[in-house]
């Protein structure tokens, strides 16, 4: 093995996708990247996922939780063991192709000011899945499906396959686990940004992603933690004098936007969608209740969105001001 040749360590959360998951470690085990480990951590399966994986997969590592503690706290405890120089975020719903990880590893070895890298997502009929996401200025997410030749700067790397130094990773903290699940990996994007680092679409890694799998067996809490992991990074991740500022404008441009799609739909029968290059990064629409109980959240837990929020802001290295010159947070969508 060449001595020169980072180790790789790709994590893998499972929750009762055992079906999925042999299809993922089958194209897994045969890409052209050798050095690597697998950490899987499963969320408490009832399925036969363990007994599999121990007799056809002995050289995995295996974490048994003995709950379903979603996506952010599993990785987090996953990196914790991890011996690589590089992490890799994995769905398990995801078909990989033979050489996605060596091209990874080429473009986030071009700057060594990149922090992140997300491969080119695909569906099955290879129509884009994503090609990476993007903020606004009011910290609302889009899902870029615009098609790509070549590498470029994005706000956020999605968590289906997502490869990060693990030295920015643990400096950082890891993934914030108060999200259990959704945009936990645009919350790191941002934070990665922030500390000067950068994120970047690697347009030659090329993996196929079902898609929302896994969380349609938790869809009943997807909706919440959504909303509030969205209020949640705008109070943390924006600076504190314009925090509350851009929450304030989104619920009045949301409440508008609402607003317009109801019209639309009573007055001609159609709703509004969005674009086929970009749409908006939610999970499902939060009716009035699920926003109550993300506020209701956000009141309880103040102590830990300051404290959040002095941390990331204490660590500083670009300004919003400066982000939005850059176009990381922007309003034109790409």
């Amino acid at each position: 093995m060449n001595s020169n040749i980072p180790l790789v360590s790709i994590i893998i959360i499972n929750y009762n996708g055992l079906n999925l998951l042999k299809k993922c470690l089958s194209s897994l085990f045969e890409i052209d990247f050798l050095n690597y480990e697998i950490i899987l951590v499963d969320n408490n399966s009832t399925d036969d996922t363990i007994q599999y994986l121990t007799k056809n997969y002995p050289k995995i590592i295996i974490i048994k939780l003995e709950k379903n503690k979603g996506f952010a706290e599993p990785n987090n405890i996953a990196s914790k063991i991890a011996k690589g120089e590089y992490l890799l975020f994995l769905n398990n719903d995801t078909i990989v192709t033979k050489n996605f990880l060596s091209e990874l590893i080429n473009s986030i070895n071009k700057n060594t000011q990149i922090g992140i890298c997300q491969s080119l997502l695909l569906k099955l009929d290879d129509s884009i899945d994503s090609s990476g996401d993007f903020i606004d200025e009011l910290g609302v997410v889009y899902n870029s499906k615009t098609s790509v030749n070549s590498d470029r700067k994005i706000s956020s790397a999605r968590g289906a396959s997502m490869l990060i130094r693990k030295e920015i990773f643990d400096e950082l903290k890891g993934f914030d686990e108060q999200f259990y699940v959704s945009f936990e990996d645009v919350d790191l994007g941002w934070r990665v940004w922030i500390k000067g680092y950068k994120v970047v679409l690697s347009a030659k890694s090329i993996v196929y992603h079902l898609g929302g799998q896994t969380t349609k067996q938790i869809k009943s809490s997807i909706a919440f933690h959504g909303f509030k992991n969205q209020l949640s990074m705008k109070i943390t991740n924006f600076e504190p004098n314009l925090s509350l500022q851009k929450i304030i404008y989104f619920f009045i441009l949301y409440g508008t936007h609402e607003l317009k799609i109801w019209f639309d739909y009573s007055i001609r029968g159609t709703t509004t969608r969005t674009s086929t290059k970009y749409e908006t990064n939610q999970a499902q629409k939060p009716n009035f209740k699920i926003i109550l109980k993300s506020i209701f959240w956000l009141i309880r837990n103040v102590s830990y969105l300051r404290k959040k929020q002095k941390f990331v802001n204490s660590n500083r290295i670009i300004s919003t001001k400066t982000l939005q010159d850059q176009n990381i947070l922007t309003n034109r969508y790409q």
